[in-house]
């Protein structure tokens, strides 16, 4: 049911949320403000993740991602009725603010996977979802065109693909609270959490952050300071990828629809050997193998000037991700007792590194900070000169690398 949720609601957003920066500049916005928005995001994702790991790991995480799924389908409404860039920078910031639940439900995942098999699991959790999403960018892009684009087109468009996803996230949330089941223990969850004690809770959870890092052990501040490194650029690049390429290169959002299809279509089809091999080789030297790859992967998007060269290069920063996804998610599992998975991970959480071409995501409390920062001087950096960002991610990726070979080891001893 895990898998049903993501599938279902990966598609809804994933029809809309390549798109988000080409909504955020048919309602007035510029690459400044596309950086400023996505920071927002970032920023208020940090605020309550804490609160989102603690519960889930004392008072059960079921009936918590089913609620807070609720509030975050309703939050969609926002970008609906949205009516220039300063209405979607609150709507960024209130819906990233209700995605406080992911570490809970990060942890379901992971409690649900054996040591062992780990790689192959991870790899087919997100390779399900992703063969039912893979069809989405290209109804977008299709609904788009359909609308005449330009930006009455891309804005009716748009606010229709939202209120797809408002329906498909109170069908999800409901199904989350009907179908899941705990994983947490009697003997290590507490009580229900009620509005009376919310404001206990929220000063426990911002205090078991300094316990939780006190109990991080190196090889997980390893992990910490390359995803912290990796999330700074890649958040620097990541929502104008699709700007550069409608810009620069002259590609219609239709065409960018095609080219996300046709990169879902290959990651789909080498999850599971991927996971495999981090089964087969361990998740460090996959973790080396893929951050060894990215750097002229990403060098190489500035030099594509035509359809099939931007989607080789999509196809080839896939591969990338499906190999960095399991292997860290693997690798973080194995060092975190399922008690504490939900804290630690809402504070580096739980995929590590991925490079993103569309909406990024910071993944945790201690990452956060970075990503917002990347984020917001994107934007600057871009109206510098379009090329920047991805020539700086190149020459970070290797820097990331750099740092993976000095800090990141596999454990001795494996969580189960």
């Amino acid at each position: 049911m895990l898998v049903f949720g993501r599938a279902l609601w990966s598609f809804s957003t994933s029809i809309v949320y390549p798109f988000l920066s080409l909504y955020i500049l048919a309602l007035g916005g510029t690459p400044t403000e596309i950086g400023l928005i996505n920071s927002l995001g970032l920023i208020a994702g940090m605020i309550l993740y804490p609160v989102g790991g603690y519960v889930g790991d004392r008072m059960g995480r079921v009936r918590l991602v089913g609620f807070a799924t609720y509030a975050y389908a309703i939050s969609n409404l926002l970008f609906v009725f949205a009516i220039n860039w300063q209405a979607l920078a609150v709507a960024q910031f209130l819906h990233q603010l209700l995605l406080f639940y992911m570490p809970a439900m990060n942890a379901l995942e992971s409690d649900s996977l054996p040591p062992g098999v780990r790689g192959r699991g991870f790899a087919t959790i997100m390779a399900i979802p992703n063969s039912i999403r893979i069809i989405a960018p290209y109804v977008g892009g299709w609904i788009i065109a359909v609308y005449g684009g330009g930006d009455a087109g891309m804005i009716r468009a748009i606010r229709i693909c939202w209120g797809f996803s408002f329906l498909t996230g109170l069908l999800v949330a409901t199904t989350r609270l009907k179908y899941l089941s705990e994983t947490l223990i009697k003997e290590e969850a507490g009580g229900r959490p009620s509005l009376r004690g919310l404001p206990e809770i929220v000063k426990e959870a911002y205090a078991s952050i300094f316990e939780s890092m006190k109990w991080m052990n190196r090889p997980l501040w390893g992990i910490v300071i390359v995803e912290a490194v990796s999330s700074l650029f890649v958040a620097m690049s990541a929502p104008l990828w699709i700007v550069y390429a409608t810009q620069v290169m002259g590609i219609t959002a239709y065409d960018w629809g095609i080219m996300l299809l046709i990169s879902g279509l290959v990651s789909v089809t080498l999850a599971y050997p991927l996971g495999s091999l981090v089964d087969k080789f361990g998740p460090r030297r996959m973790i080396l193998l893929a951050l060894g790859l990215a750097p002229p992967i990403t060098f190489l998007y500035i030099h594509s000037k035509d359809f099939l060269a931007v989607t080789t290069i999509l196809c080839l920063i896939g591969v990338v991700n499906g190999i960095l996804m399991p292997a860290f998610s693997t690798i973080i599992a194995d060092m975190i007792p399922r008690k504490r998975r939900a804290r630690l991970y809402s504070l580096l959480g739980e995929r590590g590194v991925t490079y993103s071409f569309g909406n990024f995501w910071g993944g945790g409390f201690l990452l956060f900070p970075a990503a917002a920062l990347g984020a917001f001087v994107g934007g600057h950096v871009y109206e510098m000169n379009p090329t920047y960002p991805w020539i700086i991610l190149s020459i970070a990726t290797f820097a990331s690398l750099v740092l993976a070979v000095r800090y990141i080891k596999e454990p001795e001893d494996v969580q189960t």
